[in-house]
């Protein structure tokens, strides 16, 4: 290896960050590439990595780009030596960093490419769109974590088939979650719990309840916090606190985005003390995905209490 090439750590590009977020196994952030292109020099990355172009014309060692117009989403394999560049220096970039130690326990599991490749899949570069969305948004780190190991699962072209029938594991995943949604979970330790590997787990709760354990928890967690805020007095800082939200703040943009009214809102709302309170329900006033996961929900909650 020349002696003079850059090595860069996990999670370093070049670029400034605009927007960072890290989560147990993955660092993710939006960079803006500014400069003549001959500044970027030849470097190499210790991290499994995806590059998701957000603006300009990007020069990668992938071979040749995509045509004009259409998504341009890369995969850099750990130990990648480029110089992949802005063609006129500027441009943007979300960067999907897989910390070391994740990757390898991923990657040793997976037939994914030795190479740097243009990933073209329609399924692809939604996975990557919606994580650089999760990011935006400030989903759960739990979120981030399964859209990352699914998308990483993708490169692997032997998992491409769907079980018609969920695994028998994936009951127990979701009374995990039901019991435990305000614990700041990852998807290893979730994956550990149940014996199964963490693409696997991924992989089920996408394709039998069209959702991330993440979303589930978030799921959960406004669930129980429509029943305080419509059955207490408790203050909204409370209820945040004890459905797992990180603050009152972060309790009322999830609930604004999810429900459609902030939570003190929907207090005064079925506050009246005149007739009987209305309630949303949760399946019908959240994400269309939701109905599924509420049933999925009821059955935990089912599973849970015969268990007490």
């Amino acid at each position: 290896m020349n002696s003079r090439t850059l090595q860069m750590t996990s999670g370093q590009f070049f670029g400034s960050a605009r927007l960072a977020r890290s989560a147990a196994s993955v660092d993710i952030s939006h960079r803006i590439a500014v400069g003549a292109p001959e500044e970027v020099v030849t470097h190499t990355h210790q991290d499994a990595h995806f590059i998701l172009v957000t603006g300009g014309a990007y020069v990668s060692a992938a071979g040749r780009a995509p045509a004009a117009g259409e998504i341009v989403l890369v995969y850099n394999p750990p130990g990648t030596t480029h110089r992949d560049h802005f063609e006129h220096g500027s441009g943007s970039f979300f960067a999907v960093s897989m910390k070391p130690d994740a990757a390898a326990a991923v990657l040793a599991e997976l037939s994914a490419p030795a190479a740097p490749l243009y990933l073209t899949a329609v399924h692809q570069h939604g996975l990557a769109m919606r994580i650089a969305g999760a990011c935006a948004l400030e989903s759960e780190s739990l979120s981030l974590e399964t859209l990352c190991l699914e998308l990483l699962a993708s490169l692997d072209a032997r998992l491409k088939s769907r079980r018609r029938t969920p695994p028998g594991w994936l009951a127990s995943a979701l009374e995990l979650l039901y019991d435990r949604y305000c614990e700041d979970l990852t998807v290893a330790r979730i994956a550990a719990d149940l014996g199964v590997h963490p693409v696997y787990l991924a992989r089920a709760f996408r394709s039998h309840l069209g959702c991330t354990p993440g979303e589930f928890a978030r799921f959960r967690r406004l669930e129980r916090s429509l029943a305080l805020l419509s059955r207490t007095g408790r203050s909204l800082a409370e209820v945040a606190l004890r459905c797992g939200f990180a603050d009152q703040s972060h309790f009322t943009r999830v609930f604004t985005r999810c429900l459609g009214l902030p939570p003190g809102e929907y207090r005064a709302l079925v506050g009246s003390s005149r007739g009987r309170p209305a309630r949303l329900q949760i399946d019908k006033t959240g994400p269309s995905h939701w109905r599924n996961v509420a049933a999925w929900a009821a059955t935990a909650r089912m599973s849970t209490r015969s268990r007490k």
